[in-house]
């Protein structure tokens, strides 16, 4: 799925047909000023939108190897940028404690990956989106349509986008599986 994917589906959402029709005709018609304006807007929503996912719901996790010797994991040494460490581990597998600074983590041992949930990169309108956490083109449609409409200060609108993009969000964040409960005890 591609960033296009998602801004002609918001487009569907909000009305702006035009645009829409622009971007099926086969040979892409050419938007006119303004409407490159309204999809500049949409595709900086959209990594707002991609953001606020990343770091507020559902966490976009990945694992590095790095070798750490002297005790100190810079985040700039990583190839992407953290939000949160989730496990360090050693040669054999084994989680290392560990202490989160503001720009670094002190690991207590010699680490050999990590895993950590990072902030995705701004996308542009031809670049390809990860498709993580079971996300789909109509869930990120809903939050870029709650955030177009707010900017352009139709705030009742906003906000039934809005209310979609988050129940969606709530229905792919619950837990899945089995519950297990705590054992019965008496009092």
């Amino acid at each position: 799925m591609i960033v296009k994917d998602i801004i002609k589906l918001v487009c569907e959402f909000v009305g702006e047909r035009e645009i829409l029709s622009k971007f099926d005709a086969s040979p892409q018609g050419e938007l006119t000023e303004r409407e490159q304006e309204k999809v500049d807007s949409m595709v900086r929503c959209f990594n707002l939108v991609n953001q606020e996912i990343a770091s507020d719901y559902l966490p976009f996790l990945t694992k590095e190897e790095v070798d750490i010797n002297d005790s100190i994991l810079n985040f700039s040494q990583l190839s992407k940028t953290v939000i949160n460490i989730y496990e360090i581990k050693n040669r054999f597998g084994m989680n290392l404690k560990f202490k989160l600074f503001p720009d670094f983590v002190e690991v207590f041992g010699h680490a050999k990956n990590v895993t950590y949930s990072y902030l995705p990169q701004d996308k542009t309108l031809n670049d390809e989106v990860e498709v993580l956490n079971g996300l789909s083109a109509r869930v990120y449609a809903y939050g870029v349509a709650s955030e177009f409409l707010l900017i352009d200060g139709l705030s009742d609108d906003a906000d039934i986008w809005e209310e979609r993009f988050k129940q969606s969000l709530f229905v792919l964040s619950r837990k899945r599986g089995e519950h297990i409960l705590p054992k019965r005890s008496w009092l």
